[in-house]
């Protein structure tokens, strides 16, 4: 079958031009940045040559490229240590001091660099890659010559020849040619370093199909054919070889895919390893290469099926535990993970139909977007990239909040807001803000599955665990659902459950089956009422439905739906806006009067309470499926979707009745009425949840709402990278009556904004 070739061996270049228009964007722009902090540092770095090592091969040419087998290791019973024996899957770290690490770093750079110059345009960056390739490659004194004759010997056999198994040392130099071939649009690419190139490329490609080693490498069995197969394949087209690259992509269905995987998908030869899952995966990569190859240069390659056959065997145990492995795996079992989902990514895009793949693959991707593959295959979108400029924000208060709590040598700190001078505040627990910054660590790391993101969660969890034994106040669920509730959903670990369950035993300590209601605050009894119950206590109730849940206790779930009840009928108006403040007669649960404390004034429309609102009595609706609470949350839904003044942005003003809205004269710092991100981000996350209950029509109202919610948040409302102290949402408002946290981030509108994201991926 005819093909065409000089095409990209791997990567995609109308993938690459398309990420280069969009560099600007979230994920796209941390994974550019980072490229080019690696190439800046490359810049620097000294050419290397195989000449630079303390060793010369057996043939006395030090242009011979010399390596040592990696598992292979000095015999401890031999005085000399010779020959070496094998320790299968156990590097020995004499290799460091050969060719290989050099070649590897080489080829590394040569990528790196051309990378940079192909996105940035800068040609600094493309003069070095051509230094790099012409001392390892070209110049006379430094050349590699181009045969891999000492590639992994083993110390005392084959009088200091290397074994076939060598020839997998050079495969480095697929993905380098692939930035080769950007690097033909530069400047500093002359066509006589083309030309030189290609012939020595045509020289080792000779080397590979004529030499004892090279033979011998393609009548192996396991994932050393393949290997060399991929660099067969890439070296020929790269010289324009088409008959040698036709041959080989004409048997490799036959010799490679139905030779060495089942019908089961497994693969037998990669099995018997130490490293059978590693091996396993190392394997699939190069079959995957192969068929990208054949994709590009328009060879249609018979044996996808069996190729998803393997990644099938595998993806069960993604996620697992190594202890669920039936085979070896002795080492590099999160690593391997990670590439698998890079793997299931990639077969994804060559098989569309596959779409279970897509799903796996964003289910198990660690989507840390330094890493060069979101610049080379991923696809991102809106949600990546909030999520990835959060990553850089989050990452910045991290360090400002550890400076504070190293100063004060206080650990238990936890930020909140910003100061109106520019400065962080923090507050400890029972601060009822004081579990929100580790909710958004665990939602971090629940969409990346980035282990850093995990263990500073963690770190950030635990200080507040002695909020559980707090009875003092209702917000428990806030503390403690939002941190530790995360932390059980996502782990499964019994010592958070524990927190959990103990946290929601502390709250209903404030239910008074006379009112029907938990209690909100203490203070402000006498003289201001007598048994105050806020909105925002609708929050708290999923501690008490997740406690009963999971421990089958009744009290729990009786307790959380009475208030929600007591709540659907005193707390809201005949237009289904929802008052602030009911305060009840302790005696005999009786209403004396309904009145705000942050909103404008009594009869106001206080619009983070009626996000509150929203997604209280939809999340009741989630464990209870009592259609009450349904249609109490779509008339909320509805009478906020209505509002006259709400602005084209959806993002509301603290107080959809505030008089400054019509004016445009108040109180606040700028003559205007402020917004509230965070009534917006809590309202998103609520209507994404209530799409799911209601039919087609309905939900598309919904969705379109929150969609125009999250699209301003992510536009209008982020800070610059690395300012104000590491949040997430500027334009906040928190107790506008008391003249605290007025037009500031606040972590809680922070905590909502990441979870609404979420939402709109999941819902």
């Amino acid at each position: 079958m005819a093909t065409t070739s000089g095409a990209q061996s791997i990567w995609d270049k109308a993938h690459l031009a398309e990420v280069r228009e969009h560099l600007n964007d979230g994920a796209y722009a941390t994974a550019y940045h980072h490229l080019l902090k690696e190439a800046d540092d490359r810049m620097e770095q000294t050419p290397l040559s195989v000449m630079m090592k303390e060793k010369t091969a057996a043939s006395g040419d030090k242009h011979d490229y010399m390596s040592l087998s990696r598992y292979f290791w000095p015999d401890e019973t031999k005085p000399d240590g010779l020959p070496y024996v094998s320790r299968d899957g156990v590097s020995n770290p004499e290799l460091e001091s050969l060719d290989r690490p050099k070649l590897s770093k080489m080829a590394t750079g040569v990528t790196t660099l051309s990378l940079a110059w192909y996105f940035s345009g800068d040609e600094r960056y493309a003069q070095k890659a051509v230094e790099l390739l012409r001392v390892w490659f070209l110049n006379k004194e430094t050349r590699m010559n181009p045969n891999l004759n000492h590639a992994q010997i083993v110390p005392g056999l084959y009088n200091g020849k290397g074994r076939c198994y060598g020839v997998i040392d050079a495969y480095s130099f697929v993905e380098m040619l692939d930035g080769v071939q950007l690097l033909e649009g530069s400047k500093a690419f002359t066509k006589k370093d083309s030309k030189a190139l290609k012939a020595w490329f045509s020289e080792f490609l000779n080397w590979i199909l004529t030499s004892d080693q090279g033979i011998q490498e393609g009548n192996q069995r396991n994932n050393h054919a393949t290997a060399r197969d991929v660099q067969v394949i890439a070296y020929a087209n790269y010289v324009g070889n088409q008959k040698v690259m036709n041959d080989c992509l004409g048997q490799f269905y036959e010799k490679r895919i139905k030779a060495q995987i089942e019908p089961d998908g497994r693969q037998p030869q990669e099995l018997r390893r130490t490293l059978a899952f590693g091996y396993s995966q190392y394997n699939l990569t190069h079959m995957i290469d192969v068929m990208q190859m054949a994709k590009h240069v328009g060879y249609k390659l018979e044996g996808l099926d069996l190729i998803e056959k393997a990644a099938d065997f595998l993806i069960p145990y993604l996620g697992k535990d190594v202890s669920t492995w039936p085979y070896k795996q002795i080492s590099e079992w999160d690593f391997k993970q990670r590439e698998l989902a890079k793997d299931v990514y990639r077969l994804a895009l060559i098989d569309s139909q596959r779409e279970d793949y897509m799903a796996c693959a964003k289910k198990h991707l660690v989507k840390r977007f330094t890493d060069p593959f979101f610049l080379l295959y991923y696809t991102a979108d809106a949600t990546d990239n909030a999520f990835a400029q959060a990553d850089v924000q989050l990452r910045y208060q991290l360090q400002q909040a550890n400076k504070i709590r190293t100063e004060k040598k206080d650990w238990s700190l936890i930020p909140r807001c910003v100061n109106p001078d520019g400065s962080l505040r923090m507050v400890r627990q029972p601060d009822w803000c004081c579990g929100f910054f580790a909710g958004e660590l665990w939602q971090m790391y629940q969409y990346s599955h980035d282990p850093f993101w995990r263990e500073q969660a963690v770190s950030n969890t635990w200080p507040i665990e002695q909020v559980k034994n707090h009875t003092g106040s209702h917000d428990l669920g806030f503390m403690v659902n939002n941190s530790f509730g995360k932390a059980w959903e996502l782990t499964g670990e019994q010592s958070y459950r524990d927190v959990l369950v103990r946290a929601a035993r502390s709250l209903i300590t404030r239910y008074d089956e006379r009112v029907g209601c938990i209690r909100s605050w203490n203070w402000g009894t006498p003289s201001r009422w007598q048994y105050a119950v806020i909105i925002d206590n609708m929050m708290n109730l999923e501690l008490l439905f997740e406690a009963s849940r999971i421990t089958g206790d009744k009290q729990f779930y009786n307790i959380a739906v009475n208030h929600a009840n007591t709540t659907m009928k005193n707390h809201f108006r005949d237009d289904y806006s929802s008052y602030h403040v009911v305060d009840y007669n302790p005696e005999d649960g009786s209403v004396i009067k309904r009145v705000t404390h942050q909103g404008l004034f009594d009869e106001s429309v206080w619009s983070r309470g009626q996000g509150w609102g929203l997604y209280g009595f939809t999340m009741c609706y989630r464990y209870t499926h009592d259609k009450a609470y349904l249609q109490q949350a779509r008339n909320i839904a509805r009478f906020w979707l209505s509002q006259p003044d709400l602005p084209a942005d959806m993002v509301p003003y603290w107080d959809m009745r505030d008089p400054a809205i019509k004016t445009g004269v108040g109180p606040a710092q700028d003559g205007s009425c402020p917004r509230d991100a965070s009534a917006a981000a809590i309202i998103a996350s609520a209507l994404y949840e209530l799409a799911t209950y209601v039919d087609a029509d309905e939900a598309t109202t919904y969705r379109q709402a929150a969609d125009a919610m999250l699209h301003s948040l992510e536009t209008n409302y982020q800070p610059e990278p690395r300012t104000q102290q590491g949040f997430l949402l500027l334009h906040s408002t928190g107790n506008y009556p008391a003249k605290d946290e007025i037009d500031v981030p606040i972590n809680y509108a922070d905590y909502y904004y990441l979870e609404a994201l979420q939402r709109r991926g999941r819902f």
